[in-house]
C-alpha cells in the first residue's frame, strides 16, 4: 500500500507546495497556514488532477460519482462533514492513547484485545470521514497518515492488522490475541511509538476540522501560539 487513494509521494510533494510547507511544520501551524487558503475558492488544474485521483481509491468507484465530487472542489466543507471528522479523528486520538499507555510487559494481545478492535474501528471511521473533503490540510493530512500506517505494515501483519486495498484496517482477532508482547509493544508503547504517530495525525485531523468549523461560523482561527485570529 504505497499511496492513499491513489495518490503517491509525487501528490504528498504537491500537496507541500500547494501548501507552502512540508511534513516538518507541527500540527497547530499546518492547520493555521493552509486552513487560510482552503476555505477560499481555490482551484486549479493541479488541484483539480489531485482530487480526481483522491477520489479514485478503488476499483469500484464510478466516474459520476468522482465527477460530481470534484465540481465541488474549491467549496468550503459543510459543518455537518467537519463535525463528524472531528469527532472520529477525537476517538481514534483517544483510541490510540489508549494502547500507548498499556504495560506490554504484563498484558497480551489477548488482554487488549477490545482495544486493538476499538483503535481499527475509529482508525477506519476517521479515515473514511476525510473521503469528501475539499480541504487540502485534511486530505494532505489524510495522506500522510495513511503513509504512516505503510510504514508500519510488515509489524502490523505479525500482529494481524493488515492493510486493505482501500487503505483502511482490517483485525484478524485470532492472530492478535497471540501476539508477541515485543511486536505489540514496538507498535504500541510509548510517545516514540508507531501508535504515537498515529494519534498525532488524529489530532492534527480533529484541529483541522475545528478550524474549519470556526472559519464557517464567523470565528476567527487560531494561530502557531494559540492566539485566536480575527
Amino acid at each position: 500500500m504505497s499511496n492513499f487513494y491513489g495518490i503517491g509521494n509525487d501528490y504528498s510533494s504537491l500537496f507541500n507546495s500547494m501548501l507552502g510547507g512540508s511534513s516538518s511544520y507541527g500540527s497547530s501551524g499546518m492547520s493555521f497556514m493552509s486552513s487560510l487558503g482552503d476555505l477560499q475558492m481555490i482551484q486549479s488544474g493541479v488541484y483539480k488532477k489531485a482530487l480526481t485521483a483522491y477520489y479514485k481509491k478503488t476499483k469500484e468507484a464510478d466516474a459520476d460519482s468522482d465527477s460530481e465530487s470534484i465540481s465541488g472542489s474549491g467549496k468550503a466543507d459543510s459543518n455537518v462533514k467537519l463535525s463528524s471528522l472531528k469527532s472520529a479523528a477525537s476517538k481514534l486520538s483517544d483510541a490510540t492513547a489508549k494502547l500507548q499507555k498499556q504495560d506490554y510487559s504484563k498484558v497480551t494481545g489477548e488482554d487488549i484485545l477490545d482495544d486493538a478492535k476499538n483503535f481499527v474501528d475509529s482508525y477506519n471511521t476517521a479515515l473514511n470521514s476525510t473521503k469528501n473533503m475539499n480541504s487540502y490540510s485534511i486530505l494532505q493530512t489524510a495522506v500522510w497518515m495513511t503513509e504512516q500506517m505503510n510504514t508500519g505494515e510488515g509489524l502490523l501483519n505479525k500482529v494481524g492488522i493488515s492493510i486493505n486495498a482501500d487503505n483502511t484496517l482490517s483485525l484478524d482477532e485470532d492472530k492478535f490475541k497471540e501476539a508477541a508482547s515485543s511486536d505489540l509493544k514496538a507498535l504500541f508503547e510509548g510517545s516514540g511509538s508507531f501508535a504515537s504517530r498515529i494519534a498525532s495525525k488524529a489530532s492534527s485531523l480533529a484541529n483541522q476540522s475545528a478550524n474549519q468549523l470556526s472559519m464557517n461560523n464567523g470565528y476567527g482561527m487560531y494561530n502557531i501560539l494559540g492566539k485566536l485570529i480575527g
